[in-house]
């Protein structure tokens, strides 16, 4: 595929240009990016064209994908843009600020016949079908899920502490933390609880939130999410017959050998996940569907995790 990307991010810089790298669906990288500076770094490692404003990019570009890689409060508008341009549009996450945005992207991309996908990434490292292989083995499906994401506070400037820009934790970090139970249950929840622990920044956004999420048949997610504490990144997922802990499980580093601490009746053992590259799994993964013409999955997963995002702000009392 043919990748316009909108946006030179810190995510692209550190994660995306490398996964590109690995992606052999991935034949061509254009890039728009408003800053001069940002301009020359783009130059400097992709071959495809350069372009400063993102419309353009939009009207010269011949890419058939567009990602895009902005300020929470421009995924909306771009993303919009890129359907009707007739493209498959892939979003960082959040993809969109609300549920209605997201239903309403949704409905336009099945209008255009394109592929419409949050860039959700975690979810498409091997590392997570190693988890699921020890339940199924163990004929003992998850029926617990504990998860923790936070780290500490980031350079006031930092949009995520912007209102205007879609700043806040539960914007920021909500797809995580609604992303889990749908990849480890098949499922949406049927209760929603969640507390927010702190604010802060200019705007008094919401730093950290604490959440718990119920489905059928007695399982759940509880979690922790924010920007306020020193670094953590984990997930424990249990049931009846086996248990699995995993670090660095959500942002794991492309050269990381994770290990998965398996917990039987018999004892606890580590298992070895070998070093993979969660953004080029993703792209391959689109990839792949694309040429299949089967992404209907990615769109109905983006509308669930902003369904469950909306749950989450409703009982955290956020609008």
């Amino acid at each position: 595929m043919h990748l316009l990307i909108l946006g030179l991010s810190d995510i692209v810089r550190r994660r995306i240009r490398s996964a590109l790298g690995q992606s052999p669906g991935v034949a061509r990288v254009d890039v728009a990016t408003r800053g001069l500076a940002d301009g020359e770094v783009a130059r400097g490692w992709t071959e495809g064209e350069v372009f400063r404003d993102y419309r353009a990019a939009l009207d010269r570009s011949p890419a058939d994908v567009v990602y895009v890689s902005l300020v929470n409060s421009e995924h909306e508008r771009w993303a919009e843009l890129a359907i009707a341009s007739g493209r498959h549009t892939l979003v960082d996450k959040p993809a969109c600020l609300g549920l209605r945005p997201a239903e309403r992207l949704a409905d336009l991309a099945q209008r255009r016949g394109v592929c419409l996908a949050e860039a959700t990434v975690y979810a498409y490292h091997p590392q997570l079908d190693l988890v699921r292989e020890q339940f199924r083995a163990a004929a003992s499906p998850p029926t617990r899920v504990t998860a923790t994401f936070s780290f500490p506070p980031m350079a006031s400037a930092n949009f995520r502490y912007r209102r205007a820009l879609g700043g806040g934790a539960l914007w920021d970090l909500g797809p995580y933390a609604a992303s889990v139970g749908r990849i480890f249950f098949a499922a949406e929840p049927t209760t929603v609880s969640c507390a927010i622990l702190a604010r802060g920044g200019p705007d008094d956004v919401d730093t950290a939130f604490a959440m718990l999420t119920t489905f059928p048949d007695g399982r759940s997610v509880v979690g922790s999410f924010g920007f306020d504490t020193v670094y953590r990144n984990r997930i424990d997922v249990v049931g009846a017959n086996v248990g699995v802990e995993l670090d660095r499980v959500f942002t794991t580093p492309p050269d990381l050998a994770s290990q998965l601490r398996v917990t039987r009746r018999e004892g606890t053992s580590t298992l070895a996940a070998p070093p993979a590259d969660a953004f080029a799994a993703f792209f391959d993964h689109v990839s792949r569907v694309l040429k299949a013409r089967d992404w209907t999955t990615l769109t109905e997963d983006l509308v669930a995790d902003a369904r469950t995002v909306r749950r989450l702000r409703d009982a955290a009392g956020e609008e």
